[in-house]
């Protein structure tokens, strides 16, 4: 590692391999490729690329000492190798290298926004100095990333006519998440689930949030009608103009449409003589449809999840899916009410926020949990799953 050091070597993140592999995928189009200065300026300036909106430039500029000596140092037709995670991961054959505003940068990133935690995060990764010129990525294990030749694959199986992908955070996945799935799945024949990091992962990581999914999507709903697109590590997609990359990509992907609730952050929705626009209607060519969807509540007189804009009984009758209210009940160590929830759903979070938290209950065996008369080794997760049995236990006398 050290020789590589010596020579002409970019030590990037897994963000910035992330939305390299995109573009090189082509699921970034019309952008195929690492933009040069004069590029830079023009969609900077424009927010367009080809005659298409695409919201910045696609560049690459690494911060630290040593990554910026090395691009400035760099000449047309250098062979520079990209390192991550102390492995080569790829190359870059120079074309060029320019200076670029750091500050600009991020503010176009973030939609305006250079202040916010996620902003300064993002500063930090981002040197005064890009680099331009022809990549190949080697990965020796490439990132999880859905592809069109996936896509394809899955439209021939299932003889799939129609696509349309849906932007979650599933923090947790809960009962609306369900029902919103199934929903689409009714009208369409194929469903493109993105699941986005958040700003705060410190709540509930990526790791839980993408596991829990997978489990609901192979258990409770129809599996081979979905695919789920790891969002994980690309800070690109964090700011206001992130959704016109996630249409963009759903675009790329075959996708006729893409699906956001009306209290999606990045939507940018606004009144203009009563009438309801949102960011796309400052778009140009991008033709993917944009559906929007009402706020699903659980209404306690109608016995099941509906449409705040379609039930007649009041807001007292509702309850809400407000994701920081269950996360704050999962983070007091509380199971939530299975209306909410899935049993499973939280007792793999729980298991997983409070590792060996049973240990501390030496009578907390066989003989007190429900079993089918065979002597079972419980794990944490199966622990909270014969509790909920308890919880639901009760006498008719």
């Amino acid at each position: 590692m050290e020789l590589l050091r010596k020579n002409n070597t970019l030590l990037i993140d897994k963000e910035a391999v992330y939305a390299l592999l995109l573009c090189q995928k082509g699921l970034l189009y019309p952008v195929t490729h690492l933009m040069n200065e004069s590029e830079m300026q023009e969609v900077d300036n424009t927010g367009l690329y080809k005659n298409q909106s695409f919201p910045f430039s696609f560049i690459l500029a690494p911060s630290g000492k040593r990554n910026q000596e090395v691009i400035q140092k760099a000449k047309t037709g250098d062979v520079i190798l990209l390192i991550c995670e102390n492995k080569i991961c790829g190359k870059l054959i120079t074309q060029s290298t320019f200076a670029i505003n750091k500050q600009e940068r991020v503010s176009k990133i973030m939609g305006g926004d250079i202040y916010s935690q996620k902003a300064q995060n993002i500063a930090q990764r981002i040197g005064n100095y890009a680099i331009c010129g022809e990549y190949e990525l080697t990965l020796e294990e490439m990132p999880n990333l859905l592809s069109k030749e996936k896509i394809l694959q899955a439209k021939k199986r299932i003889k799939a006519r129609h696509i349309t992908s849906i932007v979650v955070e599933a923090s947790p996945i809960t009962r609306i998440h369900e029902r919103i799935f199934r929903s689409i799945l009714e009208d369409l024949d194929l469903l493109v689930i993105f699941l986005v990091c958040k700003d705060n992962e410190e709540l509930l990581d990526y790791k839980i949030r993408l596991e829990c999914l997978e489990y609901v999507v192979q258990n409770y709903l129809p599996k081979e009608r979905i695919l789920i697109f790891p969002f994980e590590d690309i800070y690109l997609f964090a700011g206001s103009h992130g959704i016109i990359l996630e249409a963009i990509l759903s675009q790329n992907l075959g996708c006729e449409r893409i699906v956001v609730g009306e209290n999606y952050p990045k939507l940018a929705l606004y009144y203009d003589n009563q009438k309801l626009y949102s960011i796309f209607d400052t778009t140009k060519d991008i033709k993917i449809k944009i559906k929007m969807l009402n706020e699903l509540v659980y209404c306690n007189e109608c016995k099941t999840i509906v449409s705040v804009k379609t039930c007649p009984h009041g807001k007292h009758h509702h309850i809400s899916y407000h994701s920081n209210f269950i996360r704050n009940i999962l983070l007091a160590g509380l199971i939530p009410p299975p209306i909410l929830l899935r049993k499973e759903v939280s007792a793999k979070t729980l298991s997983y926020l409070f590792p060996n938290r049973f240990k501390k209950i030496p009578c907390l065996d066989f003989s007190i949990l429900p079993n089918d008369g065979i002597l079972e080794e419980y794990n944490e997760e199966k622990i909270y799953l014969k509790l909920l049995e308890l919880y639901q236990t009760f006498s008719l006398n």
